[in-house]
């Protein structure tokens, strides 16, 4: 029996559902940012994230949020988006997770990320925060094939690490198409 092939959107939904489910999986991720004291007393805003968004279907209320930021000269869109809180509710942050199954990275998508955060944090009215992080998911040959653009994420998480948690990614480790490399 031959199974279903993963996209990154299949992937995308697992991540932001289990940190919404599971206390043990957000921990686990804030653990591995600059948040990581805020874990045990910080909670996903997945409720409001949706109400932000009013004419999005309120099941993707992390997918594929979008902004025109005037010097990246384009519209960009971050992966999955998670909004928290901590306890007191007046300390906001926000991850901005890029996730790759088997591709590269594009030109210029990993140097996009931090100016893209923090316009968000500056001038996004829906989801007011004071701080952010970026994340990279991949299966760990993409992040090692493209090295100089990981380290532009201030997180970087293998999707065989995230595998232990959510079982389409151990499945999606299988599947990953290898990245193919330059040079002689």
């Amino acid at each position: 029996m031959q199974t279903q092939r993963l996209s990154e959107d299949d992937l995308c939904r697992a991540f932001a559902e289990k940190v919404a489910d599971s206390q043990d999986f957000k921990n686990w991720i804030l653990f591995r940012t600059k948040f990581a004291s805020r874990r045990f007393a910080s909670r996903l805003l997945k409720q409001e994230q949706a109400l932000a968004r009013p004419r999005v279907l309120p099941d993707r209320w992390w997918r594929h949020w979008f902004w025109r930021i005037t010097e990246l000269e384009k519209e960009h869109e971050t992966d999955v988006l998670l909004w928290f809180a901590d306890d007191a509710g007046d300390y906001r942050f926000v991850l901005h997770v890029e996730l790759k199954l088997g591709s590269k990275l594009s030109a210029g998508q990993a140097a996009s990320y931090a100016p893209r955060a923090r316009h968000v944090m500056e001038h996004e009215k829906r989801l007011p925060h004071q701080d952010f992080a970026t994340v990279f998911v991949a299966p760990t040959r993409t992040i090692l094939a493209s090295e100089a653009d990981a380290d532009l994420f201030d997180a970087v998480i293998s999707l065989e690490e995230v595998g232990v948690f959510i079982e389409d990614f151990a499945r999606a480790t299988t599947q990953a198409t290898p990245v193919a490399t330059t040079g002689a």
